[in-house]
């Protein structure tokens, strides 16, 4: 047998690739991220610096960008949803009638200058907001407003706005109170005093009259809606009923009690009331809307409820912690008082120190204490 020849390094390269053989080193394809070598570094010379490539991801998210910008096409040709009200080819022609429904010209309004005026309810809240000259109280929650009392349970909140609402009716008003958190009436054997009844006996205390006569002169006034979402009522249903109510009755005074019951999550509580506000101020009514409070001393809705009512009034208990303030507030040390502020009016001046309040022994109704400091008067209301 031939002896075999000691292959060298030319037989190898020589050599032709077998399938499934890895090929020489030397026949290796150099690997795509490995950067060009730099014939100056193979001399020990300093390497030149070599231009920047442009990332090829960043050039195509570029490219997509400015497609959208100045088309409002996605990529796979879907629009843009931001773009679509403007990818018109030519704007509504002036031929569309309906484009000026919603536009006002104020050089052609007569009456633009008016004076707030007040609704009378009563109670303490009439003095909350002021004349322009600051010099009165308003005498009453600013008409056409539509108005949070938010505050602690049991500081006659629904006692006052009940009897507020008795004055109105009374006058020939018609009014309405919206109910959210209770039952309204029930029959003589159930044994309870219910709504109809405390709203009845409370009316008949503010207004001196009897009960038939408060029955002709008022209740033949007054509407009661029912909006329990425990009966499955939804913040829609509320708002189907009470556009119902207020343009078949010409309603112009309503109490929601309360506005945060109208939607069982309490979620959208500032959202509803802004579209509740904008409602009622192009029907002109008045709506005063009973709202509780965190334990945080914040209304529900929070700052996003203050910020939306046209009116907010706070109920508050304030702690009498040192001795010169409990003689400032004409109570004890370490005593407990109720007072009421307005935190804000956008269409009057407001008090801006609060009110401490008392209780009237026989309606219930928020009044001003006796023991208001000299300092923080109650002005009267204007002549």
């Amino acid at each position: 047998m031939a002896k075999k020849k000691a292959s060298g390094p030319e037989d190898i390269l020589a050599t032709p690739s077998t399938p499934g053989m890895v090929p020489p080193p030397a026949m290796m394809p150099a690997p795509a991220m490995m950067p060009p070598i730099n014939p100056a570094m193979a001399y020990g010379q300093p390497a030149m610096p070599q231009p920047m490539q442009p990332n090829p991801m960043f050039a195509m998210m570029q490219m997509m960008q400015a497609m959208m910008g100045n088309t409002g096409v996605m990529p796979g040709g879907q629009i843009d949803p931001a773009a679509v009200p403007f990818a018109g080819s030519s704007p509504a022609q002036d031929t569309d009638t309906g484009l000026d429904s919603d536009i006002i010209r104020p050089v052609f309004l007569k009456n633009r200058i008016k004076e707030q005026q007040g609704l009378p309810l009563g109670s303490v809240l009439d003095s909350l907001c002021l004349t322009n000259d600051r010099k009165n109280s308003l005498g009453g929650v600013p008409k056409g407003c539509t108005i949070a009392l938010a505050g602690p349970p049991g500081k006659g909140k629904t006692r006052s706005s009940l009897a507020g609402l008795a004055k109105v009716a009374l006058s020939g008003v018609p009014v309405a109170y919206v109910i959210a958190e209770e039952g309204f009436y029930n029959p003589p054997e159930f044994g309870r005093d219910d709504l109809c009844s405390r709203m009845t006996k409370i009316g008949m205390q503010a207004t001196g009259l009897g009960e038939e006569e408060f029955a002709s002169k008022v209740l033949a006034n007054m509407f009661v809606m029912q909006s329990q979402y425990h009966r499955g009522k939804s913040w829609d249903d509320f708002v189907g009923k009470y556009r119902y109510l207020v343009e078949k009755e010409n309603i112009r005074f309503v109490v929601i009690d309360s506005l945060n019951m109208l939607d069982p999550s309490r979620n959208r509580t500032a959202d509803n009331l802004s579209a509740l506000k904008t409602y009622n101020h192009d029907k002109g009514i008045t709506c005063l809307c009973i709202g509780q409070i965190r334990d945080t001393g914040m209304p529900v809705g929070g700052e996003a409820l203050m910020h939306t009512a046209d009116v907010v009034f706070l109920v508050e208990e304030m702690s009498l912690g040192s001795k010169e303030i409990a003689d400032f507030w004409g109570g004890k040390y370490r005593d407990k008082i109720e007072v009421v502020s307005a935190i804000k009016s956008v269409t009057t001046p407001i008090l801006p120190y609060p009110i401490r309040t008392d209780r009237d022994p026989v309606t219930g109704v928020m009044v001003p204490h006796a023991s208001q400091p000299a300092d923080y008067p109650v002005l009267p209301p204007r002549g």
